[in-house]
């Protein structure tokens, strides 16, 4: 769809496939907390970016209490001593048994392919959190992916959005405050619950806005 040629509808949502840190020496990735460094469970120097970079504020701001962070970190603590959503053996990518199939007169064998697909909505919010299972790209396993999704009303705009189309350049604002700061620090159990390596960095990252 283009936006600036199809207006915003009710059906119009953003799906964004959230981060929460990344490599200090990525400067592609805009972050004001280069210097709250961690490291990842990949062994790499890791700041604070996105997710971890909200609620670093929210907590500077006092939105978001010490004692909220230490509940994450115990519960995501006791978490870590079962088996994540990557090893989870409900959450496993199922193949149906191979079927001899022709098409254009060539033999194929055809097999149908199941990835779990997980939603979680937020209380009385219409935002919701998608967690993808699919296969590694560059290694064997499976890898969950989370993707934070939205309506388009939640969008802050200079007029709304609703009814018309997107200006050249347009930019709308997501604004994280003390009415919707839960969202985000339940994100972060989620995050925490998706791999051990997640959740060691979850971990890390509430340490790191601990110091």
């Amino acid at each position: 769809m283009s936006v600036c040629q199809t207006p915003f509808t009710l059906d119009c949502y953003i799906e964004w496939q959230v981060g929460y840190d990344t490599k200090i020496s990525d400067t592609d990735k805009q972050t004001t907390l280069r210097d709250k460094t961690f490291i990842g469970a990949n062994g790499k120097n890791k700041c604070l970016y996105e997710l971890s970079e909200w609620v670093y504020y929210l907590h500077d701001f006092e939105i978001v209490s010490e004692q909220q962070l230490l509940d994450v970190k115990e519960f995501l603590l006791q978490q870590v001593k079962t088996d994540l959503m990557d090893e989870h053996v409900d959450l496993r990518i199922t193949r149906s048994h191979p079927i001899t199939k022709q098409f254009y007169g060539i033999d194929f064998y055809q097999t149908d392919v199941k990835y779990p697909l997980l939603i979680h909505r937020f209380e009385n919010y219409e935002v919701i959190a998608e967690i993808k299972i699919t296969e590694k790209q560059v290694a064997v396993g499976v890898q969950p992916m989370l993707y934070f999704c939205f309506p388009i009303t939640e969008l802050s705009a200079d007029t709304p959005l609703l009814g018309r189309t997107a200006k050249t350049k347009e930019e709308g604002k997501l604004i994280i405050n003390k009415n919707n700061h839960k969202i985000f620090i339940d994100m972060l159990n989620i995050f925490g619950v998706l791999s051990k390596n997640h959740n060691h960095d979850v971990v890390s990252i509430i340490d790191t806005i601990l110091k």
